[in-house]
């Protein structure tokens, strides 16, 4: 092991910007697509001297248009005629909801988030990890909260006309939505958990998905309740968002997010994010995976990783380091076992001061 695994006390002080003495990993082995099927057991070899800071543990979410488990209506859909229904393509062409006068029949079968039997899993990871004495900091996770949620419900044509014409409608799905969630945050804190990541992709290459004005109008006091739910707990609120942020990054800080991952290079300034609210919220800092680590030599892939780590990095704290996104198949292993060894290594020695 390049080092041990931070405590959770010391992944809190890195967080709350109280001088930890490294930057804390998760999410750094972010296995993409393909990568797996590339290099198989490679990936193991190459990274099983590499510290997990984080327990990050899940639970069984609902499914979109059919059941995740044997009560078919945990799910978001609430029709039988989907397949019907269905074009066909990714996500963001869902329509789980094909028309607003379904809006009452949809919320009446929402899901439940104490359905029973959906924490199981988690319960027993975390009486596993109690048993093994393990003193990690503990993430509970799911991916999608509001905007990539109602994007599957709607679909992304139809949810950028909702921003214009269907807020109030917009604003009732956003309060079960809310609902279900703080039942989800319940669920786990129970389960004692340190904090909760979720994701929301709000933005593109150049810019937000929406204006700030709808995001503050519609998006702001969604997340302000649950952070403040989190809050309550004592917990701690991770936000994955892929794209341009900078147009909301004021919006996510007053609501209360606490860490915030990846600052997507090349769609972010990184640097000018660091300066500008490097004391007002901690970074779950994502290396690059699209040019970075597929396109340069092991060396300059080493020195690429420095130098990113050095633009986030402050003394008192508040830099954790990822993958930016899953790693892509096209990066070489070499490259990989770099970047692993520089967010190691170098993340741990730029808080050698911090050390008594």
């Amino acid at each position: 092991m390049l080092r041990q695994p931070l405590t959770r006390e010391e992944t809190k002080k890195a967080i709350d910007r109280k001088y930890p003495p490294a930057a804390p990993l998760v999410f750094h082995k972010w296995w993409g697509g393909g990568l797996w099927e590339k290099y198989g057991n490679d990936l193991n070899e190459i990274s099983k001297d590499i510290p997990d800071d984080i327990f990050v543990v899940g639970y069984n979410g609902p499914g979109g248009y059919t059941s995740s488990t044997s009560n078919p209506s945990y799910r978001f859909g609430y029709r039988d005629d989907y397949h019907l229904l269905a074009k066909g393509g990714g996500h963001d062409s869902s329509n789980i909801i094909p028309t607003w006068d379904d809006l009452d029949k949809f919320a009446a079968d929402f899901p439940d988030p104490y359905e029973p039997g959906t924490f199981d899993g988690t319960k027993s990871a975390i009486e596993n990890a109690d048993k093994a004495g393990d003193n990690r900091y503990r993430m509970g996770h799911w991916w999608g909260v509001f905007h990539e949620k109602f994007w599957g419900i709607r679909g992304m044509e139809s949810l950028m006309v909702d921003y214009h014409e269907n807020m109030k409608e917009l604003k009732v799905l956003g309060r079960l939505m809310l609902d279900f969630h703080k039942g989800v945050v319940d669920r786990f804190a129970e389960l004692k958990v340190d904090g909760i990541f979720t994701s929301d992709d709000l933005g593109h290459q150049t810019s937000s998905m929406m204006s700030p004005k709808t995001f503050h109008e519609f998006y702001y006091p969604l997340y302000k309740e649950l952070c403040d739910h989190v809050h309550s707990y004592g917990m701690h609120f991770w936000l994955h968002s892929c794209g341009d942020n900078t147009p909301l990054m004021d919006d996510l800080i007053y609501a209360g997010v606490d860490v915030f991952h990846p600052v997507q290079r090349f769609t972010m300034d990184e640097r000018a994010t660091a300066q500008k609210y490097g004391n007002k919220i901690s970074f779950l800092a994502g290396a690059d995976v699209q040019i970075l680590l597929p396109e340069t030599t092991e060396e300059e892939c080493r020195r690429g990783v420095r130098e990113w780590i050095d633009m986030f990095y402050r003394p008192e704290g508040g830099l954790l380091l990822a993958a930016g996104n899953g790693i892509l198949p096209d990066t070489p292993l070499e490259n990989i076992r770099a970047m692993l060894e520089e967010v190691t290594l170098y993340g741990t020695e730029i808080y050698k001061d911090n050390i008594k």
